[in-house]
């Protein structure tokens, strides 16, 4: 696969719902473990449904005994980080 190819292959992050965005945000911030109906530590929470449709768009995966962004996460949240900026400006 080529650079473009993978690029243009990447999820706008506008087609994700906000629990989708913020459960995005919060595998990057934080190491969640699991909980009987999804992922979280004090103060943060992510129900299992929402983790199931993120592992479904390939934009998360367990390591260990945590869930982790994987590369096409890191670039969704990349480019909400972008778009927030750019709405502060």
């Amino acid at each position: 696969m080529t650079a473009q190819a993978a690029i243009t292959s990447t999820i706008d992050p506008a087609t994700l719902t906000q629990q989708q965005r913020r459960a995005i945000s919060l595998f990057k911030a934080y190491r969640l473990y699991r909980r009987p109906n999804g992922f979280g530590r004090p103060p943060a929470s992510v129900s299992l449904a929402v983790f199931k449709s993120l592992q479904s768009l390939g934009l998360v995966r367990i390591y260990g005994d945590c869930p982790v962004l994987t590369g096409a996460g890191l670039i969704v949240h990349g480019v909400m980080e972008q778009r927030a900026e750019r709405k502060r400006k």
